[in-house]
């Protein structure tokens, strides 16, 4: 939601703020030139939630004494190319169901919105109900919130958008599309550049980065927003940087050592960039912690993606990446060993 205050106020007491309103996590951006306007993004917002306790006391009002309990919930996105609005399907249990037209008509006449109403059994109903505009309600809790805490000063809710999980989807699916459109790219050129061997570690150790960061994360159970897919695509850049220089100087040494073995030259090669390698990721590891550490809840996540990026990037870079290399050139060696001996 966008808010705007009658004069700047400290974006710290606006996340404090949103803390003690139980929104901790909130993503809070100064918004304007004049730096009293905010956006302010909430995550987990359910709709259902809201449905659930308005059709409950619905129920309890017009058919008390039946023990109402909710047994499953569904959100029901809009299709506007059908003109359906939208809709939360609640499925509920009680010790018995009244005669459902009947109770479906006196929730009405109570002022209780119900789309349609269904019999599953003689102790279980389906009620589809209109959605009740839980981002409107949250941001009116939020706004009592900030006006207790900023006394004295005009707030304005400007605008309220909800990102549903449809669009959120859809927004999933863009992110893994531009990492996945990345490696391809970075497939094509390292091949190009130096040989379809190199071109495979180098993505197969990115593959790797991403995947051990996304599994930290899933482990956590942390979200992956774009903010972490951002972080991930940064990641990717940072790790092909340092596998790029360990690959070129594995080529510059393949005119300079030819009479060394090909892993004895990569590990040489590994061993001259190994210092610049480990100079240049702690440069940003330190910048990564300080942000890790003293950035805020809304840069959290972005930190820790980075700072696990940057030490599996690392590791990556000289024992994967250069790895299978040296495999590859190892089996391509035996083929022709054995071709020979054939021969």
């Amino acid at each position: 939601m966008q808010v705007k205050f009658d004069q700047p106020v400290p974006i710290a007491d606006v996340r404090t703020s949103m803390g003690r309103a139980g929104y901790a996590t909130a993503e809070i951006q100064q918004y304007g030139e004049n730096g009293d306007e905010y956006i302010i993004k909430i995550g987990g917002v359910q709709e259902t939630n809201f449905a659930s306790e308005h059709l409950l006391e619905g129920l309890n009002k017009v058919a008390p004494g039946l023990k109402w309990t909710v047994f499953s919930t569904e959100q029901m996105p809009p299709d506007l190319s059908r003109g359906f609005e939208g809709a939360t399907l609640l499925i509920v249990d009680a010790d018995s169901i009244p005669e459902i037209g009947n109770l479906t008509a006196r929730m009405k006449e109570n002022g209780y919105g119900i789309l349609e109403a269904t019999m599953e059994t003689s102790k279980r109903a389906a009620f589809k109900i209109p959605l009740l505009g839980a981002e409107t309600k949250i941001a009116d809790a939020l706004k009592a919130e900030l006006a207790k805490d900023f006394p004295g000063r005009t707030i304005e809710i400007r605008r309220t958008e909800t990102i549903g999980p449809k669009v959120g989807k859809e927004l999933q699916n863009k992110a893994w599309a531009a990492i996945i459109v990345s490696l391809f790219g970075i497939l094509v050129y390292v091949a190009w550049r130096f040989e379809l061997k190199f071109a495979v570690g180098a993505v197969l150790s990115l593959v790797h980065d991403v995947l051990i960061t996304v599994g930290i994360f899933s482990i956590f159970n942390r979200e992956i927003s774009l903010f972490v897919v951002a972080a991930l695509l940064t990641i990717v850049g940072y790790s092909i940087n340092d596998t790029i220089v360990v690959f070129d100087r594995i080529r510059e040494n393949f005119g300079l050592r030819r009479r060394e073995s090909y892993e004895a030259m990569l590990n040489i090669s590994i061993n001259e960039t190994l210092s610049r390698t480990i100079i240049t990721v702690l440069t940003v590891f330190i910048v990564t912690m300080f942000l890790l550490f003293m950035g805020g809840e809304f840069v959290r996540d972005f930190a820790l993606a980075m700072t696990i990026g940057l030490v599996t990037g690392t590791y990556s870079s000289v024992y994967v990446a250069s790895a299978i290399v040296v495999e590859w050139q190892n089996r391509i060696t035996n083929r022709r060993k054995t071709a020979r001996s054939a021969a």
